[in-house]
C-alpha cells in the first residue's frame, strides 16, 4: 500500500480525503497556481506568504493534523489527482469545541459534486467520536464573502445555517470584506 493510500483519511464514491505529504508538493502547486484567477478573488492573503507560490505547500505539511488544525487534499476517485482542500481550522476544545472550514476546488473540478461530497465527509468526521477516530467537535462554521453564490448553495446542501453577518470581517485582494457566517451543530446533524 502507498503512502498515499494508507494516509487516506474518508472515503466516499467520488472523492476520498487525506492529510497531504510531501510527495503531493509539486502536483499540489500546479493546482493552485493553474486556478489562481479562479481563487483568489474568495482566498484571504497571508502577509509572509503567497498562497499561489512554491512554498504554499509547506504551511499545508506544517500545518495538517495539529490540534488547531486538520486539513485534508480532495482526491478524484477515478483519476487519483488532487481537486482541491479541505481545512478545520481554528480549533478550540473545551466549553466551545468548535472549528471553522475553509474549501476550495482547483479549475476544472467544479460543479462535478466533489465539494457537497468532501465537505459532508469532513463534517461528519468533525463530529465523530474520538473513540470513532473522528475529532469528537459540538459545531463547525464557515464565513463566506456574500457574492460567493456557489459556497453559500454548497453550505445549505450540506446543513449549515446563516447565523449572521459580519461586516468588513477579513482581507481579500488588500479590502476588508463583509462575510457571512454559516454553521452547523452536531445536533443538527443528527436531525438530518
Amino acid at each position: 500500500m502507498s503512502d498515499k493510500e494508507s494516509n487516506s483519511i474518508l472515503t466516499g464514491q467520488l472523492v476520498l480525503l487525506r492529510h497531504p505529504i510531501e510527495s503531493d508538493r509539486d502536483e499540489f502547486v500546479a493546482l493552485r497556481q493553474a486556478s489562481r484567477e479562479h481563487l483568489e478573488k474568495w482566498e484571504p492573503i497571508m502577509p509572509d506568504a503567497d498562497p499561489f507560490g512554491v512554498g504554499c505547500f509547506d504551511r499545508e505539511i506544517e500545518n495538517h493534523n495539529t490540534e488547531r488544525e486538520q486539513r485534508w487534499v480532495i482526491i478524484e476517485n477515478t483519476t487519483g489527482k488532487i481537486a482541491g482542500r479541505i481545512t478545520l481550522g481554528n480549533i478550540e476544545r473545551g466549553p466551545f469545541n468548535n472549528g471553522r472550514f475553509g474549501y476550495w476546488l482547483g479549475s476544472g473540478f467544479e460543479g462535478k459534486g466533489y465539494m457537497f461530497e468532501a465537505l459532508t465527509l469532513a463534517v461528519g468526521h468533525a463530529f465523530a467520536s474520538r473513540d470513532d477516530g473522528g475529532l469528537g467537535l459540538h459545531r463547525v462554521c464557515a464565513n463566506i464573502v456574500p457574492s460567493n453564490e456557489r459556497s453559500r448553495a454548497l453550505l445549505e446542501r450540506v446543513g449549515f445555517v446563516k447565523e449572521g453577518y459580519s461586516e468588513k470581517y477579513l482581507q481579500i485582494r488588500g479590502v476588508y470584506e463583509d462575510h457571512e457566517r454559516w454553521a452547523m451543530t452536531a445536533e443538527m446533524m443528527n436531525e438530518s
